[in-house]
């Protein structure tokens, strides 16, 4: 040996010594708190329907296991205690934390290649503790060694052991015996043979070279090793050893529960991508630090039947050009989310994984609830007529041809038959900021800008909204006025407040639940026709790339989508036609065979009967009368001045704003 390297090794001798000095002086005078490593708190979350049916379990990031993951010695094969000592640290029972003879052996080789080895079982427990990932470096492996000297003065050799075999990482995402077990054999590890716990206890001293699902041959051998081990020390018998060596194993890999995959995706993303929020806020009523479990408010049964309801409604389609739908069910009442699909197949296509629930899409005409609601609350009613005519109103001009007009109709009609032209007439009379208000109200979007920015083509969705506020929003038509915030953790407190007045919310609602008035558009036979009373709207985007409907009850509220995902055009489909029959199947469902309600008018409403024409007072020349509902002061004051007798004859007289579409249509009655 050179005199160069006999200096650098005395040295290294005398530091070494220099140091144990100090760290038995720091050991004695800071003893190691065993409360900070009690499995009470960490671990994976586990996230669970309303009923607890598991649907995910996120890992910590730092690889911490929570108690429901922990499993006690005596659950543990003793094969596997036995084989996880001898792999490890063969003298762990031994020594106080460090084990002087490993360190004697491997210091000359790690001076010549500047790696710290030597690491007893409770030096790998303190980094897992203290610095899981950290760099291998020399200050590390020191502060490593002072933890597991404090750690041998507070706990047992059995604790010490329990807390490694529970903590220690075994490859392919699971942390501690108990998941490692779930995962490669689809068994908790008290179920697990003598084969499977031994093979199982030579993982975490490499991971990924003893993989047993990639590497199983290389496992194997060194399993074998360490049994030839035990054999060696008189801690198995030869029998023993073979016995295990010759039973068969196929390890597999057995993936956790992942039910509703968009919602989990969706409250992960509402606290934070791995849950840290979660753990540290509203999950912590919930018992989060106690049992580390998130009750959410998904129905998981419901969930799965409405998944395979999405996937046979986009093939039914899938001739018009339909790629995609999906489906958001909610409590009315309670703002909760019961049901989320995202797409006809999270795992199954290259798209799946988006979700259009709460992804921002055009809603079409969906959003002309809103544009009337705001009417009625600042003085109209279902009576008030909304020209339906291409040349009014004069700050709105329709682009290449015309579309199909319909003349005066009462807001009545004009809203169950989504008359497009009616709805920017109404629009302009109320006014864009107006309706943007009572839509910020809704929290249906964000919103960002001014009235100008949107224009009269608001009316016709002209701005891009999710499903689920969406949803959400219409539930106030249900509850007086009220919106309430979609919730998806049950632990949640709802967040309320108020769009429209209880009147104005009960006459729209009352407006979207007419079929009589429905059918005049769209016909007989349609999707919307439901055995109790339903509110309902529909909508379709430009090119007819998006399909959108509401379905509305006291009980439950759900919004259905489809189209497809790049924007392409459908070949012709309407919300009625692609949305339409999809939000019947989830209401249907969801209700689970219950009469669904809507709720009653309030008192203070009153009634009139009114031309249906005109929505004025009828007049002798009146040939058919209707009873509508209107908020007290907003009842038609004047007689009809639409018809009139002349010659012993009834005819219509429009006024000079509907002149020009009564000549297109032929003549002025």
């Amino acid at each position: 040996m050179s005199k160069r390297r006999r200096a650098v090794v005395i040295g290294s001798a005398l530091s070494a010594a220099l140091i144990t000095c100090a760290l038995g002086v720091l050991v004695v005078s800071t003893p190691y708190d065993a409360q900070k490593i009690e499995p009470t708190a960490g671990g994976p979350l586990v996230i669970e329907d309303r009923n607890g049916v598991v649907l995910r379990s996120v890992p910590s990031p730092d690889g911490r296991p929570g108690r429901e993951h922990w499993v006690p010695l005596s659950r543990i094969a003793s094969h596997a205690l036995l084989a996880v000592v001898a792999s490890e640290d063969q003298r762990f029972f031994e020594h106080d934390g460090i084990d002087p003879h490993a360190v004697a052996r491997a210091l000359w080789l790690n001076i010549q290649g500047g790696h710290y080895g030597a690491s007893t079982l409770t030096m790998q427990l303190a980094r897992m503790v203290w610095s899981p990932g950290a760099p291998r470096t020399l200050w590390n492996k020191l502060r490593e060694t002072v933890l597991a000297l404090r750690i041998e003065r507070a706990l047992s050799k059995q604790q010490i052991l329990e807390q490694y075999v529970n903590r220690a990482y075994y490859g392919r995402g699971a942390y501690g015996i108990e998941a490692a077990a779930e995962r490669y054999f689809g068994k908790p590890a008290a179920a697990l043979s003598a084969g499977e716990a031994t093979l199982l206890a030579v993982l975490p001293r490499s991971p990924g070279a003893y993989d047993p699902i990639a590497r199983l041959p290389r496992a194997l051998r060194r399993r074998e090793h360490v049994l030839q081990l035990l054999v060696a020390q008189g801690q198995l018998s030869a029998e023993q050893a073979a016995h295990t060596l010759a039973e068969p194993l196929a390890p597999s890999l057995h993936e956790q529960p992942s039910l509703a995959p968009h919602f989990v995706d969706h409250v992960l993303a509402e606290a934070g991508s791995t849950g840290r929020r979660l753990r540290h806020g509203v999950a912590a009523t919930d018992g989060w630090r106690a049992t580390g479990r998130l009750r959410t408010t998904l129905d998981a049964r419901l969930q799965v039947l409405l998944e395979q309801r999405v996937a046979e409604h986009v093939a039914s389609l899938a001739d018009h050009g339909v790629s995609q739908a999906g489906v958001v069910v909610l409590d009315t009442q309670r703002g909760e989310v019961l049901a989320m699909v995202g797409s006809a197949g999270y795992h199954t296509t290259d798209e799946g994984q988006l979700n259009i629930t709460t992804w921002r899409r055009y809603p079409g005409s969906a959003l002309k609830p809103f544009v009337y609601g705001a009417a009625i609350e600042h003085g109209a009613s279902p009576a008030t007529l909304a020209y339906d005519v291409y040349d009014v109103p004069s700050r709105y001009r329709v682009r290449d041809l015309p579309p199909r007009e319909h003349g005066p109709a009462r807001y009545r009609e004009a809203l169950a038959g989504s008359y497009n032209l009616a709805a920017v007439h109404v629009l302009e009379q109320v006014g864009e900021a107006r309706v943007l208000e009572h839509l910020r109200r809704a929290g249906v979007f964000e919103l960002p800008g001014g009235a100008n920015e949107y224009g009269l083509r608001l009316a016709l969705g002209n701005t891009k909204v999710r499903l689920l506020d969406l949803a959400a929003a219409y539930g106030a038509f249900a509850r007086g006025g009220l919106v309430t915030a979609p919730r998806s953790i049950a632990s949640q407190l709802a967040r309320e407040s108020r769009v429209f007045s209880p009147e104005a919310s009960a006459l729209v609602l009352d407006m979207l639940a007419d079929a009589h008035a429905r059918t005049k558009v769209f016909g007989m036979e349609l999707p919307t026709d439901l055995p109790y009373p339903v509110a309902v709207k529909t909508g379709t985007a430009r090119g007819f790339a998006d399909n959108v409907a509401v379905f509305l009850t006291s009980e439950l509220t759900v919004a259905a989508w489809s189209g497809r995902f790049d924007g392409a055009a459908t070949r012709g489909m309407r919300g009625m036609d692609g949305a339409a029959p999809l939000a019947r199947a989830a209401l249907l469902a969801a209700s689970h065979g219950r009469m669904l309600t809507l709720p009653k008018l309030p008192p203070t409403l009153t009634r009139r009967t009114v031309c249906p024409l005109s929505g004025m007072l009828p007049g002798p020349a009146c040939p058919a009368r209707f009873e509508e509902r209107f908020i007290p002061g907003t009842e038609p004051t004047g007689t009809c001045t639409f018809h009139e007798h002349h010659q012993g004859d009834t005819r219509i007289v429009y006024p000079a704003e509907l002149q020009g579409w009564a000549k297109r249509r032929g003549g002025r009655s």
